[in-house]
């Protein structure tokens, strides 16, 4: 075999090793790329979110009924957000520091006003032992002094200084949905959510 002969092969060689180390990290580097994507989607669906519970918090603090404020958050809908057609759901809660000296709930935390609005499954991050809730449009708690299982029990009572006051409380729940195949890539038994959340407090 010729000097030329032998470059020739080592160069053949040489290009068939680069393709096999190529096709070896070809799924790694399409992971990464996808995933910064989907990061980024995932970021900014989710500052909508969150701008938009502040704006839920913000306006059940003001003298807007729950009922009303439902209303203004379904009206405001933006991607990824849609109140209308199960894909998100807003979980309003009204928080009362019970000031009725004498009664079970003094000094508690109680979830004085609750309603929910839009048909994506979601369950409150607040949780208590349980309680009744009147209809539109305040969802008044059924006798929040002395009904023990309205207290929260997840939160500090310390969260509302003065005895009779209020916290309100916005959480969103919407679906995420990816824009890649990223899910087909992943390992087995990897799975990435497809929801997003956010909670305000004010």
């Amino acid at each position: 075999m010729t000097p030329a002969h032998r470059r020739l092969t080592r160069l053949r060689a040489a290009r068939g090793q680069s393709i096999v180390e190529f096709a070896i990290t070809l799924p790694f580097l399409l992971l990464i790329c996808l995933g910064v994507v989907e990061t980024s989607y995932a970021l900014i669906d989710q500052h909508v979110v969150t701008k938009l519970a502040r704006e839920g918090s913000n306006l059940i603090s003001r003298d807007t009924t729950l009922q009303q404020a439902g209303a203004v958050l379904s009206s405001m809908s933006t991607t990824p957000l849609n109140f209308n057609d199960g894909t998100s759901t807003v979980i309003f809660s009204v928080l009362m520091k019970g000031g009725t000296t004498g009664t079970s709930n003094f000094g508690q935390v109680v979830l004085f006003q609750r309603a929910q609005f839009g048909s994506f499954p979601a369950t409150s991050r607040l949780t208590t032992g349980g309680g009744a809730y009147g209809g539109p449009p305040d969802f008044l708690a059924t006798n929040p002094d002395t009904n023990t299982g309205l207290q929260v029990t997840n939160i500090s009572d310390g969260i509302i200084n003065v005895n009779g006051g209020f916290l309100y409380v916005t959480e969103i729940f919407t679906r995420h949905n990816l824009i890649t195949p990223l899910d087909r890539l992943m390992p087995y038994g990897v799975t990435i959510p497809n929801t997003l959340y956010s909670i305000a407090y004010f």
